[in-house]
């Protein structure tokens, strides 16, 4: 069937929106009783996020040997770390972490295999097209920071058991850089080092990759760095404006940086793609939710914008390609019958690998 989800603008491209998001849809009747039916009633965003496992994580600092000091952004990652700590103790608290967020995953997937009727009448934007588009999806693809390690293959591992008889769920292989990957498709040139980038709400990851015929046969993924100036509901214009100008100069420094690190292995190719956490089209970004939307203050069409910069930066004539971060994970596994990848990070992502299906 046709995705109901992929837009298609005037010259013939796709795309997704906001509307795919799974982060606000509510959970008015949980599709099956017994697993965890305190998020009935409640969004994705509110019972399954990087926030949201800091908090559980917070009711057990003291097990889990995690000082009260600990800034919030550390807690999460001490928290997977903690499944293979050497102390049964402490290693058993993460585990069951881990597991009552695995059941919380199973309930997202399986709220959308069954469609219930309470549960479509709560997301108005979908039709049953939308909803029958879902039930049809037998493999789900997994990324993202939380599918890693013993933490991960433990969420992910408790998610299977409840979805045995509705999806195959499996990690992609070095999961947290998949966005960098799916980049690679997007690149113009067969031959050259090119510069690549996934910018999330929480890190941005690099990569500097060299491809010979058409195939990448280096990439080298360089130590991700903190995504600042995340903050998304300023209602002040000017304040906007400020956090909008200090992230694109945190954005350029970094990028600028990654370049030059990639021109010590020879001519750097002058397009650089991006898997930016947005639902980005055309160069513009959506300007309603997430970190990067108050970019859109600074130009309406970012990537002509950065462009720019970095052209003035590099004395370079370079060119900025924007994709949204789900499709560029899903671009990878366009090969993988119907299918869908989820990515597990700061929120729940999505990308769909059939959306260069005509």
């Amino acid at each position: 069937m046709k995705n109901p989800f992929v837009l298609t603008d005037g010259k013939g491209r796709n795309y997704v929106n906001g509307s795919c998001s799974l982060n606000k849809m509510i959970i008015a009747e949980v599709p099956v009783r017994g697993i965890d039916d305190t998020v009935e009633g409640k969004s994705v965003k509110e019972f399954f996020s990087a926030c949201v496992i800091m908090e559980k994580a917070k009711e057990h600092l003291a097990i889990l040997q995690i000082s009260k000091d600990t800034p919030p952004r550390k807690i999460v990652p001490l928290l997977m770390q903690s499944a293979e700590s050497e102390s049964r103790e402490v290693r058993l608290c993460a585990e069951e972490i881990a597991r009552f967020f695995g059941r919380r995953l199973a309930l997202i997937l399986l709220t959308l295999k069954t469609g219930l009727d309470k549960n479509k009448a709560v997301r108005c934007e979908w039709s049953n097209e939308h909803w029958e588009y879902w039930k049809n999806r037998k493999t789900v693809i997994l990324t993202g920071g939380l599918t890693e390690g013993v933490f991960g293959k433990i969420l992910v591992g408790e998610a299977q058991k409840y979805c045995e008889n509705s999806y195959h769920l499996f990690v992609a292989e070095q999961s947290v850089y998949s966005g960098v990957s799916g980049c690679t498709t997007l690149l113009e040139q067969d031959n050259g080092i090119f510069v690549l980038a996934d910018f999330g709400q929480t890190n941005m990851k690099r990569s500097i990759v060299e491809r010979r015929n058409g195939k990448v046969v280096r990439m080298e993924n360089l130590p991700s760095v903190p995504s600042l100036y995340m903050e998304w509901n300023i209602a002040d214009i000017q304040e906007k404006k400020r956090q909008a100008t200090l992230l694109h100069r945190y954005i350029t420094d970094t990028l600028c940086e990654t370049y030059h690190q990639a021109e010590t292995l020879g001519d750097v190719d002058t397009q650089i793609v991006i898997a930016v956490a947005s639902y980005t089209h055309d160069g513009i970004l959506n300007n309603v939710r997430g970190g990067y939307a108050k970019l859109n203050v600074l130009s309406e069409n970012y990537s002509d914008y950065l462009s720019q910069t970095l052209s003035d930066r590099l004395q370079k004539n370079i060119h900025v390609v924007l994709i949204h971060d789900g499709t560029a994970v899903a671009l990878q596994f366009s090969s993988v019958p119907d299918s869908v990848c989820l990515t597990l990070g700061t929120f729940v992502g999505v990308g769909f690998t059939d959306i260069l299906v005509p």
